[in-house]
């Protein structure tokens, strides 16, 4: 295979790992790769608004700092999101504080400068894209559904649901948890699966509540029924976004999920039946203003999670996938940093072995980040399910080895919260053959 350095590169996918890969990549080959073009294809017409709000840990912030998106989010006020010091966890039964994942030091200070904070995603893809905006060498197309592929000696070619095709040096599968790229090209035996477990999902005012809200800017309330979060999602307090995490099976999803053509009616229903949902699994708690959440006239939208098990091919010769597309996993606090961490590396990679075959780079990143995400997902598995259905024993017992988990590992996240994609030792390529043969003629004229 040649050693020709990629300068058309196609990322399919507009979500954070797409858009986060396309400005790093930008920012890394630039300097090398003259002529460097980079296309990001999104299968929908326009910017998804799904998603709710998404944390970022001090980690994740870090990383949206070097990219120039997090001063973009700054820039937009109070809608930037609000800032999180620690997710308070407290008992849906007795109200009691179970402990809290900090994102602060024991001095109240941020890791490496930063903390965390809660915001709306389709407020952080905005921000991602007034970056790519500014960015001479990056494309965005929307409305490319990508329905197959192929490889050739020189290039990989992508077919689009409309008819047209693109082909490029290098294509980059971020199109998430149920890839295209991966199932229809990549690794077309792993589809995504059902966890079993599902996000119902609100946005409340804040001011509609006429109890005290019992958290400073983040918290997760846990029952034996699942969990619910509650965290402001703005800068100025205004809006509280809630999400119920909860079992919900497969014959429940079917009847519950909203889909464009209904009538309206059958959506009227399906939004009354999920907010009876939210109510049966969390109307008696003890907390106040959870309680006030739970009985309000909020639109709860459900939001299957699904996974991809490890284990499977992340890469073809010309072809990756990165982000949920190769190892999408139940969201964890560090959900949006593992994305921007696949990022990072495999442009800092991508950088160093320019001038290598795309094997080694492909074999370079996995070395990296393959053990990192198979323990991430055996974590995430263990956490979630804590939001199975209990008995009111084994309830009991969740909250308190929660309280046990969250001491014990404290240690551990801390010295998480400091990790830097940037700065991470990467393997050196090997010599080429040529440069072997040269060293040891150089070593035998000494002699």
């Amino acid at each position: 295979m040649d050693t020709i350095r990629p300068r058309n590169i196609v990322i399919v996918g507009a979500g954070i790992a797409g858009i986060a890969c396309a400005i790093s990549l930008s920012k890394e080959l630039t300097p090398f790769v003259p002529n460097l073009q980079i296309s990001v294809y999104e299968r929908h017409d326009i910017l998804s608004t799904s998603g709710g709000a998404i944390n970022l840990t001090p980690v994740a912030q870090r990383h949206l700092a070097q990219l120039g998106v997090l001063d973009e989010l700054d820039r937009m006020g109070p809608e930037g999101g609000a800032d999180v010091d620690a997710i308070e966890l407290f008992s849906c039964r007795s109200g009691r504080s179970i402990g809290s994942i900090n994102f602060t030091d024991h001095n109240g200070k941020g890791f490496g400068g930063y903390k965390g904070r809660r915001v709306m995603r389709i407020i952080l893809s905005m921000a991602m894209l007034n970056v790519v905006d500014r960015t001479k060498n990056i494309e965005l197309i929307f409305g490319k559904k990508v329905v197959g592929g192929e490889e050739f000696d020189d290039r990989a070619v992508l077919h689009f649901q409309d008819g047209t095709e693109t082909s490029a040096d290098l294509v980059i599968g971020c199109d998430g948890v149920h890839s295209a790229v991966r199932t229809q090209f990549v690794d077309v035996d792993r589809p995504a699966e059902y966890t079993g477990l599902s996000f119902l999902q609100a946005t409340i005012e804040a001011d509609t509540l006429s109890s005290p809200v019992h958290f400073k800017s983040s918290s997760l309330n846990l029952s034996r029924h699942g969990s619910m979060l509650a965290s402001y999602c703005d800068r100025e307090s205004d809006q509280i976004f809630a999400a119920a995490i909860v079992q919900f099976s497969q014959e429940a999803l079917s009847r519950y999920r909203l889909e464009a053509g209904q009538d309206w009616a059958t959506q009227h229903r399906i939004r009354c039946a999920l907010r009876e949902e939210v109510r049966a699994r969390f109307g008696k708690t003890s907390i106040p203003c959870i309680r006030e959440m739970i009985n309000s006239q909020a639109d709860w939208m459900l939001y299957p999670v699904y996974q991809v098990r490890p284990g499977g091919r992340w890469c073809l010769n010309r072809v990756i996938l990165l982000g949920d597309a190769a190892h999408a996993m139940p969201p964890r606090d560090e959900s949006a940093a593992y994305a921007l961490d696949d990022a990072i590396l495999f442009s800092r990679i991508l950088a160093r072995y320019r001038s290598e075959p795309l094997t080694e780079v492909f074999d370079a990143y996995e070395s990296l980040r393959r053990d990192t995400i198979n323990h991430a997902f055996k974590e995430s598995r263990r956490m979630w399910e804590r939001n199975r259905d209990m008995g009111l024993l084994e309830g009991r017992l969740k909250e308190w080895m929660m309280s046990l988990h969250l001491k014990s590992h404290e240690t551990a996240r801390e010295a998480a919260w400091e990790f830097d994609a940037t700065k991470m030792a990467l393997p050196t390529p090997a010599p080429s053959e040529d440069l072997v043969s040269l060293n040891s003629f150089l070593r035998e004229r000494t002699i």
